[in-house]
């Protein structure tokens, strides 16, 4: 997170952006807690886009390999790379032929060499990326903002989907300390031209239960009202008051999810409209506006949660998320 932070700090472009990462990388190598409560390490990619062109570089410890993307690309907690690459750091390959991952290098493969097959697995990353990149695939050349919040949200293309029962989805849904110990916790659209730049926040957890709305508009600041949250449960802000619900809906899937998804279309179709279609004027009243009906489509379809079917998880899935509501305060 500290070499992305540094990215976006000292490029100009997306060139830029990705030279000031392995310089950074082959100095200072990369390491750290990425944890929050736990110590939690691991390998970076990085998708770097500007309005003229993009790249996903990706890393192993100080070693580095880079590809010039030509059309679209996802990435999902696994090496993406294979043997098509652009460049490479200075004794990748030699390292994967004397630790005998491959024969030569004519063989090599960056995501067979350098990928650790029990983190991937347990991550489902082949599962999310394949589902990512076959949404991508299918609209090249015509992907709208509103594809990308689908894909986002996307569960596989199940209407039945339980949390507690179906894994490997792009909005990832956790369930055990074991296996899936992981979801999503923010999401973020970026519609980059040399035009016009648009930027779409959930500001909280799971999107499949959440309304984007727009942010970092020059001279903007974040939506009034919109507090920072800690690691605790506080009322006041609005992710943690969101995650309360999204937590209180696991127990009523799929009619929570139902019950929102029309809201959340009808609104963003709006919004998307004005703002990309019409050109209406993106300034800090319209930011506070979104901000604000998007918070009161999480009020207002919280308030009917506890009228909704209910369906029975598991134990190990009952367990695991009264721990982390005794962990969090969240009552």
């Amino acid at each position: 997170m500290d070499l992305l932070r540094l990215a976006l700090e000292r490029g100009k472009t997306a060139r830029e952006a990705l030279d000031v990462i392995i310089e950074l990388l082959e100095k200072h190598g990369q390491g750290g807690n990425c944890g929050y409560r736990k110590t939690f390490l691991y390998m970076n990619s990085f998708l770097i886009a500007d309005a003229r062109e993009a790249y996903v570089l990706e890393t192993v410890k100080s070693w580095w390999a880079w590809k010039k993307i030509k059309d679209i690309w996802s990435i999902s907690n696994v090496i993406s790379l294979e043997n098509d690459l652009d460049a490479a750091s200075p004794g990748l390959i030699e390292n994967a032929v004397k630790k005998g991952w491959c024969k030569n290098e004519s063989s090599f493969n960056f995501r067979r060499c350098y990928s650790d097959p029990i983190i991937t697995w347990g991550a489902a990353a082949k599962a999310r990326e394949t589902c990512s990149r076959n949404l991508l695939s299918q609209k090249i050349g015509s992907l709208t903002t509103a594809d990308f919040m689908a894909i986002l949200r996307d569960h596989g293309g199940r209407d039945d989907f339980l949390p507690f029962r179906h894994g490997g989805t792009v909005c990832m849904h956790a369930a055990d300390k074991l296996i899936r110990r992981s979801q999503s916790v923010g999401s973020l659209v970026g519609k980059v031209s040399a035009q016009e730049q648009y930027y779409y926040v959930t500001g909280t957890a799971n999107p499949c239960l959440s309304p984007f709305y727009p942010v970092f508009r020059p001279g903007t600041a974040n939506p009034a009202g919109y507090l920072e949250g800690s690691a605790d449960f506080d009322a006041e802000t609005y992710w943690w008051e969101s995650e309360k619900l999204h937590r209180k809906a696991l127990w009523h899937f799929p009619a929570a999810i139902g019950e929102i998804r029309p809201r959340i279309k009808e609104y963003e179709q709006e919004m998307l409209q004005s703002l990309e279609e019409h050109h209406a004027p993106l300034n800090q009243a319209a930011i506070d506006k979104y901000f604000g009906k998007a918070k009161h489509i999480i009020e207002e379809w919280g308030a009917k949660l506890n009228g909704m079917p209910e369906t029975r998880p598991g134990w190990i899935y009952r367990r695991y998320w009264e721990k982390y509501n005794k962990l969090n305060g969240i009552q």
